[in-house]
């Protein structure tokens, strides 16, 4: 087996849109995937991935959490 992949000679554009495609297939599945088990865990799963303060904190305020909950979401409120 070569060393190097074959979309080394490939134009980066035709490979940045086929990742973008994958990316969004993949993410896609991956939200469906947590769906399976309710809305609130996909919902807890995307706010728990995010690196938002904002969204952490609507997340915990929504669902009426509050620091020593199990889904509770550590966020920084001054931020």
């Amino acid at each position: 087996m070569a060393d190097v992949s074959f979309l080394e000679n490939e134009n980066q554009m035709v490979i940045d849109a086929e990742l973008q495609t994958i990316a969004e297939q993949l993410l896609n599945d991956w939200i469906y995937e947590n769906l399976n088990e309710g809305q609130f865990f996909a919902d807890w799963r995307i706010a728990d991935m995010s690196d938002s303060n904002y969204l952490k904190g609507r997340f915990n305020l929504f669902y009426d959490l509050n620091k020593g909950d199990e889904y509770y979401l550590e966020y920084d409120e001054e931020a």
